[in-house]
């Protein structure tokens, strides 16, 4: 049944050469660049910052080394590294329509060293009788995360990202469209504004193979636009790239939320990438993977500092290759504390997380139980300088590291001290 399971996330493709894919990139560049330059609109705001690590891991080689760790950095990894280096920049075109981009290198071993996280088009009308609307075109997160609320998705409370959104991180992004109409309650003489989102998108069909497979962690790694998860010919992942059209479906989201004073923000969405379960891309024999999942989670912010943040995910993702029913039910959820004192910021979290295995055969293929520890300390002495301290501990049961040939229960622990620097106007 494990090799039936690393079968479909093979790929025999030919890549593109590199003058081809060069000249892609170039057209991109100089397309955008004529967008900006020939538009009357103030200067583009944009980021520049570098986050530096020091760090000492105790644990097997992370997913996109080709392992089963659980946290970014595997013992192999402890010292000097790189977080991530990111570019942004958000160039409003008239009055209403924003162009922006986000791209970050982590200083790994993916295929594209330096790529876009997102990149999309959003257009945000003035609000007409007591409505706002916004759409968005391009590629993006779906409005999960009450915990990626910082610039580049990325937490505000802690280095790593729960166990959800580092999911979310990996494999699901939103390449589509997205509309989302709010209420504005609070500007009518209510307490509460209330909002509806939905969003349809493609070239998600792989989601769902890195959690069947590697389980959940808690990393703050972002799949960049053509990245891959894993390493070519290393099991269980076998590079797998989680943006790929395959069966020419459409998948589909629907959100709600409420918000109370904006201290209060209640969220809710469904999921579903339709993907055929049953269909193979005809050059790469890529399989596509049907993931659905439930989300909800609670935001609450107190005029003394104080945050609280709980969230949940329920969810599944199937595959039929060869006539098979292969299902992986998955959940994961967490609760974050935080404080803040002046420059100072204080945040524990406690994540569960669990995979299961149905594969039909009496196979436990990608089955995973964990939780996980996370503190932090931040101090951030203005806009260009931020520092954060994090410990995380991490303990999991997976049968893939069974089937691999190492212990299947694994406690991995991550102490990193991180340097931020940033320029810019969205710095500021």
């Amino acid at each position: 049944m494990g090799q039936l399971l690393r079968q479909p996330m093979r790929s025999s493709s030919i890549p593109p050469s590199r003058g081809i894919l060069l000249r892609r990139r170039l057209a991109v560049v100089v397309a955008l660049a004529v967008l900006v330059g020939t538009t009357d609109s103030r200067a583009a705001d944009w980021e520049l910052d570098v986050d530096a690590r020091v760090l000492t891991a105790n644990g097997a080689k992370p997913f996109i080394d080709g392992g089963l760790g659980t946290t970014r950095f595997g013992s192999d990894q402890s010292g000097l590294r790189l977080g991530r280096a990111r570019f942004a920049i958000s160039q409003n075109l008239g009055e209403v329509w924003t162009l922006h981009l986000d791209a970050s290198s982590w200083g790994d071993r993916d295929k594209t060293p330096v790529g876009l996280t997102e990149g999309y088009l959003q257009f945000r009308p003035y609000p007409v009788s007591g409505y706002r609307l916004r759409v968005k075109a391009g590629a993006f997160y779906p409005p999960v995360s009450l915990e990626n609320r910082s610039p580049g998705w990325e937490s505000p409370y802690t280095l790593s990202y729960s166990a959800i959104n580092s999911w979310l991180g990996e494999e699901i992004r939103t390449i589509g469209l997205e509309t989302q109409l709010d209420w504005l309650g609070t500007r009518t003489g209510h307490g509460f504004d209330l909002g509806v989102t939905g969003g349809v998108f493609g070239w998600n069909d792989p989601a769902g193979v890195a959690v069947a497979s590697g389980g959940f962690t808690l990393t703050d790694r972002q799949t960049l636009l053509g990245g891959r998860v894993g390493q070519p010919g290393v099991a269980p992942l076998f590079a797998a790239v989680p943006f790929r059209e395959i069966d020419g479906r459409a998948g589909a989201y629907a959100g709600l939320e409420a918000r109370y004073l904006d201290r209060v923000v209640l969220r809710f969405l469904r999921y579903d990438n339709n993907a055929d379960p049953a269909a193979r891309d005809p050059v790469t024999h890529v399989i596509a993977w049907n993931t659905r999942f439930n989300s909800a989670g609670l935001r609450v912010e107190g005029h003394n500092g104080w945050t609280a943040i709980v969230q949940w995910l329920d969810g599944n993702t199937y595959i039929e290759p060869h006539r098979a029913a292969l299902n992986w039910p998955f959940k994961a959820s967490f609760a974050l504390l935080s404080k803040r004192v002046g420059h100072h910021l204080l945040s524990v979290r406690y994540d569960r997380f669990q995979v299961d295995s149905e594969t039909g055969a009496g196979g436990s293929d990608g089955a995973q139980r964990g939780h996980a520890w996370t503190a932090a300390y931040v101090y951030q002495s203005g806009p260009r300088w931020r520092y954060t301290l994090e410990w995380l501990r991490v303990v999991s049961d997976s049968y893939n590291r069974e089937d691999l040939g190492a212990a299947s229960l694994a406690a991995e622990s991550q102490l990193q001290l991180a340097i931020r620097f940033a320029l810019g106007p969205l710095a500021q």
